[in-house]
């Protein structure tokens, strides 16, 4: 193999799942950030029990994915079908990927993948599902976040107590109003004013462009629920108001009405009962590749559009890989008032 890898081109990475369901501009700005890396033969990219959850995709050569016995369960060629999907993607990796012969492979960062393909996938989170169409941006801000569907699931007392707890707070331009890897403190509510999140990464302190929120829209609630750091950054692009509701305040009194989760044993009974369904929310070049038996494919981007399709007499339960495009999806659809429950642990390695 020749010392100075071949960079892979923008319409082979174009190809690759789920990369093929980011918008333009992030798969563009994601793309700037990759090199192509070799390894020798011999030597594993990963190895089993690791938590190192970066994406990898294997561009030349071939790879053996090696199980708890010692045994080769697979072998991965590049330029095949299963090659356009990230190798043995299960976190903790339940095998080794060995490298059968030398290999060019590309590694990404899967926390900003993810990242990236929610917010391109919902147009940022809730975000279509405030009316913003009021000329008066200082309007009636509890009216307008009233409108949300998923509001209108909390009991009014949770309701009230949060619009009294909220707290009003000025902003101008160039403030971070989040930061990504912050712990999550508020919940926020933009009353007036633009603002754009942005996210970097291990190898570019460049940040990069995720989604721009304008008057009534909503965020922060994502950390707030997992109790995960930020993932993203908030920064104003001009002066305005924003409402924030303490964290304590919104697990207490909108995450708890609103989550529920479900274990897999849990849910292939409600399945098997003809209560329930599973819903893969991901990609349908990840759902073809490995899903739950009986499973319907809505990625997120077809949810909204799509929800006609769906039986209100049944339990969704959703799931994706790593669990924050399955707690927006069924974010999505308490909002319009199905009921919903996600999957615990995203989907098994045994799923066929």
């Amino acid at each position: 193999m020749a010392n100075t890898p071949t960079q892979l081109s923008i319409d082979e990475f174009r190809k690759l799942s789920p990369i093929n369901g980011l918008r333009e501009e992030s798969l563009q700005q994601l793309y700037k950030r990759i090199a192509t890396l070799t390894e020798k033969s011999g030597k594993d990219l990963f190895a089993r029990g690791s938590a190192n959850a970066d994406s990898y995709y294997l561009l030349s050569g071939e790879i053996e994915l090696i199980d708890a016995e010692g045994r080769v369960a697979r072998t991965l060629v590049a330029g095949s079908a299963d090659a356009m999907h990230r190798i043995a993607h299960q976190i903790p990796r339940v095998v080794s990927a060995r490298c059968k012969t030398a290999v060019e492979y590309i590694r990404i960062d899967s926390g900003l993948l993810d990242v990236m393909l929610t917010w391109d996938q919902t147009g940022s989170f809730e975000v279509d599902e405030l009316s913003a169409d009021s000329e008066d941006a200082d309007g009636d801000w509890m009216t307008r976040l009233l409108q949300m569907k998923a509001f209108q699931k909390v009991p009014p007392s949770n309701l009230q107590a949060m619009f009294m707890r909220m707290e009003q707070i000025p902003v101008k331009a160039g403030d971070v109003v989040v930061r990504q890897d912050s712990d999550g403190d508020f919940f926020y509510v933009i009353i007036k004013g633009r603002a754009m999140v942005t996210r970097e990464t291990r190898t570019s302190p460049k940040p990069i462009r995720l989604a721009e929120l304008e008057t009534g829209s909503c965020f922060g609630e994502e950390s707030l629920i997992s109790d995960d750091k930020r993932n993203a950054s908030v920064t104003m692009l001009e002066a305005g108001t924003l409402m924030r509701l303490a964290k304590d305040d919104f697990r207490a009194l909108l995450t708890a009405p609103l989550t529920l989760n479900v274990k897999l044993d849990e849910g292939k009974a409600l399945v098997a009962s003809g209560k329930a369904r599973w819903l893969d929310v991901r990609l349908p070049s990840e759902y073809k590749n490995q899903h739950l038996d009986g499973a319907i494919n809505l990625p997120l981007f077809m949810l909204r559009p799509k929800l006609g399709s769906l039986d209100k007499n049944l339990v969704y339960l959703v799931y994706c890989d790593g669990g924050r495009r399955s707690q927006v999806g069924a974010f999505v659809l308490t909002q319009k008032g199905f009921e919903a429950k996600v999957l615990d642990g995203g989907i098994p390695v045994e799923a066929g």
